[in-house]
């Protein structure tokens, strides 16, 4: 029975055009330029999600669901045999949060979440129904990555041309002029803007290095060579969380074959040429563009760079010349690579471990220059992030037992710490802990936590298993796991959270089994 429903030609249209409003209206949709960005794409989002939701239910009652539901026992065990780990923790979340509202000191604003952003019990509701009706009833269709793609592409040129300060829409022509660099394209602030573009990044480069097609592979190349431009131009440091995991993770799953390495060897040519493009328009328009302040201005100043880049396109043409010549089978690598890249990713992370003990316990920031703001954690760490952390830290541990395992009710961060940080130096009004892991775990409590990380990490599970049937799937997968990286110095709020979340359904979409 349920195997039909999840046919019915109803509700795939109904679900299908609701991933088209989310997946391309939600980058999209704005009215009054930035100055109600926020909640513009929170009203949209709720209006599509609770009118699909009616749709849905509407669907059920009318074609008899009804009455099946009335079998409770039946229904429930039914609706239970279908679901998966993730399944189960995102219900659990669900809970959770419902429980730490009602036991909340707060309970409207845990509920509404009107005193942080939005993203309270009500907002987080209508996430899971979500996730639960794509990944239920969508039939899943590689073209709408692809529009959804398309949306992102006019986002990202968008935020290119502001790069260049020349504000062809006249979003910034109210605003204050130290306000202007820290607001881009359709998306709001650059923090939350680069969230989304790492997002391109991981889907359109998963697909360029897998594509068969000429077509399909000269698209998503375009797709990810604008998505570096803007994601480097974005000028936020937690750009580089997302490209680091990216760039780590990628060849585990490419370094099966020839062809894999061959394709990873150019997306590091084409990303270092885009940072040497960068490098030239810094130098030939000067003033006129807005400059990389970021991690990525390491790279910019390496005198070498141009050598680099000369150097991996040199080896990507090599390869393919000795490839084509000796006749190589693309499938008879096995497991040697992998082995040896995760070696060199161990390497990386003791490496970085070091430099972390180095600058906190053995008090040697100094030899790293410019580098030390990135790994010496104080209260000025991440634009005054370690301070509201630390703060943060400190009101949980305050909290009684109840409170410190279902938190003090969603979304209620701002009203938690307001007394800790009145008159702080910044002269910051903090609603959100900038790192939504430390966010849920003061607001929705270590449960909530523990819930929601089993939720992502059972959902990636889930994708692997289907890693061999289409390279879309792992394609989503790679743009969950770099939101969910770079999630732990941002924020979440309903501008790209809705898309991850669905993500999250389509990635968990039932029609794979089919």
């Amino acid at each position: 029975m349920e195997k039909q429903e999840g046919k019915s030609p109803f509700l795939s249209l109904v679900i299908s055009i609701y991933v088209l409003l989310i997946g391309v209206g939600i980058p999209i949709v704005v009215r009054d330029r930035y100055f109600d960005i926020l909640i513009v794409k929170y009203y949209f989002y709720c209006a599509c999600t609770i009118l699909m939701t009616i749709l849905v239910a509407g669907h059920f009652i009318v074609t008899g669901a009804r009455q099946r539901i009335f079998n409770i026992k039946s229904f429930f065990l039914n609706s239970l045999k279908s679901c998966t780990i993730a399944d189960y923790a995102v219900l659990i979340y669900l809970l959770v949060a419902i429980i730490s509202t009602f036991s909340s000191d707060y309970l409207y604003e845990s509920f509404w979440g009107n005193e942080g952003r939005y993203t309270g019990l009500f907002l987080t509701i209508w996430y899971v129904i979500s996730y639960f009706c794509v990944s239920r009833y969508w039939k899943f269709k590689n073209w709408y990555i692809d529009v959804i793609l398309a949306a992102g592409m006019l986002v990202c040129l968008f935020g290119i041309t502001d790069y260049f300060k020349l504000d062809i829409f006249h979003f910034k022509i109210a605003m204050i002029e130290e306000q202007r660099s820290i607001f881009t394209s359709t998306i709001g602030n650059i923090n939350t803007y680069t969230a989304y573009v790492g997002i391109l990044v991981a889907i359109s480069t998963v697909l360029f290095a897998t594509d068969r097609k000429i077509k399909n592979m000269m698209w998503h190349y375009f797709c990810m060579v604008i998505s570096f431009f803007a994601i480097i131009m974005g000028v936020s440091d937690n750009a580089y969380l997302s490209l680091g995991v990216l760039f780590g993770f990628l060849p585990l799953y490419l370094f099966k074959n020839v062809k894999g390495i061959q394709r990873y060897i150019i997306i590091l040519a084409t990303f270092f040429s885009v940072i040497q493009c960068i490098d030239w328009i810094n130098n030939y328009f000067g003033e006129s563009v807005l400059g990389i302040q970021s991690a990525f201005d390491v790279f910019i100043r390496f005198r070498g760079l141009l050598y680099l880049v000369m150097l991996l396109w040199g080896i990507a043409i090599l390869s393919h010349i000795i490839a084509y010549k000796s006749k190589l089978d693309s499938d008879k690598l096995g497991k040697i690579f992998r082995y040896l890249w995760i070696a060199i990713l161990l390497l990386i992370i003791l490496s970085v471990l070091y430099v972390l003990y180095d600058c906190n316990v053995s008090g040697n920031a100094n030899r790293y220059g410019n580098l030390s703001s990135y790994f010496l954690f104080n209260d000025d760490w991440g634009t005054s992030r370690g301070y509201i952390w630390r703060k943060g830290m400190e009101c949980y541990q305050s909290l009684p037992l109840w409170k410190k395992i279902v938190g003090f009710g969603p979304e209620t961060f701002g009203i938690l710490v307001m007394q800790k940080t009145v008159n702080n130096p910044y002269n910051q009004l903090y609603d959100s802990a900038h790192n939504e892991y430390l966010h849920l775990l003061t607001t929705v409590g270590f449960a909530g936590l523990t819930a929601y990380f089993v939720f992502i990490f059972g959902y990636i599970r889930r994708c692997l298993h289907y890693i061999n049937r289409t390279p879309y799937i792992v394609a989503i997968m790679f743009g969950v796991i770099c939101y969910s990286v770079q999630a732990f110095v941002n924020l979440n709020l309903p501008i790209v959270t809705p898309i991850f979340w669905l993500l999250l359904g389509m990635g968990a979409v039932k029609s794979m089994e089919e």
